[in-house]
């Protein structure tokens, strides 16, 4: 799978989200939701629980091994031992501290302290008590040994994953909650796509083989352990992503998810998949395989065509959720749209510029016969070039003729920063590679020249530079002419997010259809009759908090929402009405 490349930047992407609430400052420049008492609270709380889990877990797996074990560690034993008489009194110690400070303070359950805590640990035991899981089922099909030590650790920290779960949902809004679930779809996610690729390519290995005995040993059994990736895959994407994070508020980190994990991960796994088993098809047919048996030959396009399936099924069902992504209050073609467009065919034009430039790098190998490479290397290198056009550029074709043709029927498309950045990281990207690669060349050049070696040769140990150079000049002339042609308009400002406060009794329905209908946050506060209120102390009274406690008027907020322009609002439901009051969290 080609999820890897984009994990650590997903990753980093959310270290940055919760830094930035981690150590967030108030008015008066002092930490609002950290301090150094909190972080060295939850910090101990957490190593606590891993050795209080890890010497409950080991002591309860010698008692499943019971009888099995025939020579057992002296020295882990006192380990567990240790764990368990040291660290769960002072785990329970540090909980009923903890629990005190969440008591006395009503803003502690909201700080990003805890709630970082909370992710760390439920992420932690969920993929522990995953990989226990994984080593469990392999024993209860017979793949496997019996492991006591297996089993508890799934019993134990799946315990821990269910107790902070239910913190989560018990004491958590859905802000506070957002990167856990997004983390635990990632996972869930990744599981799933490893085990049904797998399980695919196996079935594919299986139709080309036509050894009985290897079908036996190379196919049944990496099957069935695929399978059990998928059985524990499964129900993580389901809880987390399904039951949570799809319906959640779209904001930086949901789109992230869904752009750079489900969108780009999906469509560069499809591309590089499908160009091994389009480049083994050409070989075998037209070009000069290295191997005299199908079954040996198309080995690698049986383990690419579980990525060609996955590939196209995650690439599809996130880009199904970004064209469902409904927002009202803009255009039909949003930024949301546009990011998707282009990240899709700035892929698919990678691929085919890749193509483009193996075309050239065969043309010279062809004009330049070595001594040690023939000129079936030549001709292989074709195919490649062949497969990464055919792969690419009907697909770059297609989007980019898209994007074009909002260009032509309205100014929006130009000025728009998604199409601006586009443009500019292309022409930046290509420019980079085409002054490495002139580097490279020269260096080769004079390098031969100076050591008395120039000769065709020379042209040969070049290929790679020129034809690097010229097909990342063409890239770039490219973009840099459309970018010319558009730098005199002036590039749109983002839209701000709308941020939506609703004073008043609870209705989890509004909430969401207003989600669906602004996008940006939305929350629900309730006021309280001695609380303070937002131009001083509410004096409610039985009558008034009668009239809190009754229903909103859905339509009525819709329509207030509509004509009002402040991306930052407050809705009070009181007596006579609705009252809005433009807000302001950064002043």
């Amino acid at each position: 799978m080609i999820f890897g490349l984009l994990i650590p930047l997903f990753f980093i992407l959310i270290l940055i989200v919760v830094a930035r609430r981690l150590f967030a400052k108030d008015s008066g420049n002092a930490p609002s939701t950290f301090s150094i008492r909190r972080l060295f609270q939850y910090l101990l709380l957490f190593g606590l629980l891993i050795v209080s889990a890890t010497g409950t877990s080991g002591l309860i797996g010698r008692l499943f091994d019971s009888g099995q074990v025939i020579a057992e560690s002296r020295s882990d034993l006192a380990r567990d031992l240790t764990f368990v008489i040291i660290g769960i009194p002072l785990f329970v110690a540090v909980s009923l501290w903890t629990r005190r400070t969440l008591n006395n303070d009503q803003s502690e359950p909201h700080s990003a302290a805890w709630n970082t805590y909370l992710t760390v640990t439920s992420i932690t035991a969920l993929v522990t008590s995953m990989t226990s899981a994984y080593s469990v089922l392999n024993w209860a099909i017979g793949s496997a040994p019996f492991s006591g030590q297996q089993l508890s650790s799934f019993l134990v920290w799946g315990l821990v994953w269910i107790t902070h779960w239910q913190l989560i949902q018990s004491n958590s809004t859905e802000d506070d909650a957002r990167i856990h679930y997004v983390i635990g779809s990632l996972i869930g996610l990744g599981t799933l796509s490893f085990g049904l690729g797998g399980l695919i390519s196996s079935i594919a290995r299986v139709g080309i083989d036509v050894d009985e005995k290897a079908l036996l040993v190379q196919s049944t059994n990496p099957t069935i352990k695929f399978l059990i990736l998928i059985i524990v895959g499964l129900p993580v994407w389901y809880q987390y992503w399904l039951t949570k994070a799809l319906n959640a508020a779209r904001e930086l980190i949901w789109y992230s998810y869904v752009l750079l994990i489900g969108v780009a991960g999906g469509f560069i796994t499809l591309v590089v998949s499908s160009s091994i088993v389009i480049y083994d098809f050409l070989v075998w047919t037209v070009g000069d395989p290295q191997e005299e048996l199908a079954s040996r030959h198309f080995d690698s396009s049986a383990a690419a065509v579980g990525g060609v399936v996955v590939g196209l099924a995650v690439w599809w069902y996130h880009g199904r959720i970004v064209n469902s992504v409904k927002l009202s209050s803009v255009k039909s073609r949003d930024e949301i749209r546009r990011v998707y467009e282009y990240i899709v065919s700035g892929i698919s034009l990678i691929s085919a510029a890749a193509g483009l430039m193996m075309i050239i790098v065969a043309v010279l190998e062809s004009l330049t016969p070595g001594e040690i490479v023939s000129t079936t290397s030549s001709s292989n290198t074709l195919m490649i070039a062949f497969t990464l056009i055919i792969v690419g550029a009907p697909i770059w074709y297609f989007f980019w003729s898209r994007i074009e043709a909002h260009v032509v029927t309205g100014g929006e498309e130009i000025s728009s920063p998604t199409r601006r950045i586009f443009l500019l990281m292309l022409f930046g990207v290509a420019t980079v590679a085409a002054v490495i690669s002139l580097l490279t060349a020269v260096f080769i050049f004079l390098d031969n020249l100076l050591n008395n070696q120039l000769g065709m040769e020379t042209l040969r140990e070049m290929r790679f530079a020129l034809a690097i150079l010229l097909s990342n000049a063409g890239i770039g002339w490219y973009h840099w002419s459309i970018y010319r042609q558009e730098r005199s308009v002036d590039v749109r400002k983002s839209e701000q997010e709308r941020f939506i406060v609703l004073v008043g009794p609870k209705d989890k329905e509004l909430v969401a259809l207003l989600r669906q209908e602004f996008g940006g946050q939305v929350q629900m506060w309730r006021a309280l009759q001695n609380g303070s209120g937002l131009e001083g102390k509410i004096k409610a009274d039985q009558e008034s908090s009668r009239e809190m406690d009754g229903q909103w008027d859905r339509q009525k907020v819709l329509d207030l929402l509509k004509v009002t322009d402040s991306p930052e609002i407050m809705i009070v439901k009181e007596k006579r009405g609705l009252k809005a009051i433009p807000i302001s969290r950064r002043s």
